[in-house]
Parts: C-alpha cells; structure tokens; sequence
C-alpha cells in the first residue's frame, strides 16, 4: 500500500506520540471525519432468508423488533453487528446492563451460520453464570436473565433503518469496543435511535465516536454532547442504562440528534478532501477553486467547516499520557 486515508477526528489526537503506531503505510489525513454517508441509500433487493441464513424463521426480523418494542416496561438495548465483534470483554458489559435494569433485553444478530451463534451464546451464558455463582458452575445456578438475550436474525441492509425504527421509545443502540462500527451508526442517527459508544486507541473503535462529534460540535448543550460518548467501562454501561430510562433526557438527545445529523450526511467537506487528495496523488493539476466548483462545493460547506475545527480542538486538551495509561491498564 502506498498511503492509508484516515481524518484528523477518526484518529487519537496524539498517535504519533504514542509508543507504538500501528501504521506501516504513510498515512493521509484528512481534515475532519474523512466519512461521509448519502441521506437516503439505495440498496439492491436482498432476499430476507439468504440474509438471515441458519437463523431464518417463520416470523421475521422485522415482526420480532416490532413485538419487543411494543413490550411494557421493557428496555431494549440493540447490539445489532456481526457477532466476531462481540469481543469476550464486551460480555461483561451485555451482563452489567442486564444485572443493573430488570427491565433489560439485549438484542444481538444472529449469524447466518448457526454455529457461530450457539458460540456466543454459550459464551454469554457462561460468563453470566461466573459473574452470578462464581467459577464452580452449579446447576443450580439461576440464570433467568439469560432469557433477556435474543438473538435476532440478520435484515436485508434495505430494511434495516425500519427495524430499529421499530425498537420502541426505550431503546438504545450499543456500539461494540474494540471494534464499533461507521455504517451501522449512520442508520442508527438516520432512524433517531441514540446510541452508546466508548471510543479506543485506534481507528477501528473510533468511528462512531468521530461521527458523534462532528455532529455535536456546537449548538447542543454539553450534558447533551457527551451523551453517548463514553471515557470508561462503567460510563459506557450508565450513559446506556441512563438513554432508556431518563424519558426526558432521551427526549433531548433525540432532538439534538433530529437537528444536527445532516452534518454528516452528503457532507462535501468530505468530498473536496477526497478530491484533492486523489488529484494529487494522480500528479493531476487541478486548483481547489475548480476542484470546489466541480463538486458544487458552497458557502453553506465551509460554513461547516467550522463545526469540524471546533470539534478537532475539543479533542486537544486530554492528556494522551493518562490515557494511554488507561488503555494499557485496560
């Protein structure tokens, strides 16, 4: 590889300080998030069993969401990614939440291949059943909210806005750590569902936190800009628990949400980036000012720009020492 392209908000603020940099390819940043997402997505048809595959079933993803989100008293927490996401320490995290709310349910998708699933699965109940009775497993050992674990079969990508749009007024879309997602995040904003994310040391588990920035980086009062960002473990699990249970707070954060996401779609910030990049790479001599005018780059695109620097330089005062520190320790 010659280059490797990332942005200013997609990476931690001083990798290059850090003592290892995990990059051998010389990397290209481009200024702000260096991603961006068409508001409305076409999709080509998919067949809903081939996308389920081994978890196909007779009542569909769609009529499963619908029913758990019209549940009384019952707080949804969707983890909807592919399962070799799901890392054994975020086991711990799935248990607290159900641990801490009796109103609880964690939806996570089922693999197309069966095998997978019943892996994580058993995992899951194993790590329950250590957290509750210790490491000698009784079978007498209670394990009921294990029973608020579903495993959902996988959604054609065309349906999947309308399937967390179906989740209910208490759910909360959980973004795993270390790997999170940027697509899975966009069609959570797109479907006015909040969401939780715990952004790490590389950019594999900074995505959606770098989306979330860039939207929040001015005009949204910071106890509702911090919502959904976490700095810890247990942060992560109370800014989840806290998302389905303060109606008013949710309330908040959807409006927030609601009003600011247009910043990260059809974002020709993002673009023009791209493009003078790409030209130059290409030894092409093409000016900025043709480049902006090819793109119908405007005065309201550099009126965002600003959102950009501002959310860029809220990231400058931590100290990358102490976290640094964190994340070994972690």
């Amino acid at each position: 590889f010659d280059y490797f392209l990332s942005g200013d908000l997609l990476e931690h603020p001083y990798r290059t300080q850090l003592k290892s940099d995990h990059y051998t390819e010389q990397v290209v940043l481009f200024d702000g998030q260096a991603i961006s997402f068409p508001d409305s997505q076409h999709h080509l048809p998919q067949d809903v069993a081939l996308a389920a595959g081994d978890a196909h079933s007779n009542i569909t993803a769609l009529e499963q969401m619908t029913l758990l989100g019209k549940r009384k008293d019952t707080h949804l927490f969707v983890c909807f990614q592919n399962l070799v996401k799901i890392q054994p320490h975020f086991d711990h995290v799935l248990i607290d939440i159900l641990q801490a709310d009796p109103k609880a349910h964690i939806i996570l998708q089922a693999s197309r291949h069966a095998a997978q699933t019943s892996s994580l699965s058993n995992r899951l109940k194993k790590t329950l059943q250590e957290r509750l009775c210790g490491y000698s497993l009784s079978e007498n050992c209670p394990t009921d909210s294990f029973d608020r674990i579903h495993f959902i079969g996988r959604v054609p990508s065309d349906q999947i806005i309308e399937f967390l749009q179906r989740s209910g007024t208490s759910s909360v879309v959980l973004q795993p750590f270390p790997f999170d997602g940027s697509k899975t995040t966009s069609d959570a904003l797109n479907a006015g569902v909040p969401l939780v994310s715990f952004p790490q040391r590389n950019l594999r588990g900074r995505m959606t936190g770098t989306i979330l920035r860039a939207m929040f980086a001015d005009d949204v009062p910071n106890d509702i800009a911090m919502c959904c960002i976490a700095n810890s473990v247990s942060e992560y699990v109370s800014k989840a628990l806290r998302l389905t249970s303060d109606q008013q707070f949710r309330n908040q954060v959807i409006a927030a949400i609601q009003k600011t996401k247009n910043r990260i779609f059809n974002n020709k910030s993002v673009s023009l980036e791209w493009a003078k990049f790409l030209s130059r790479a290409l030894e092409q001599r093409i000016s900025d000012q043709e480049l902006e005018y090819e793109i119908g780059f405007g005065e309201g695109d550099k009126h965002y720009r600003s959102f950009t620097a501002k959310a860029i330089e809220k990231d400058q005062p931590r100290d990358w020492r102490v976290e640094s520190r964190k994340w070994k320790h972690e």
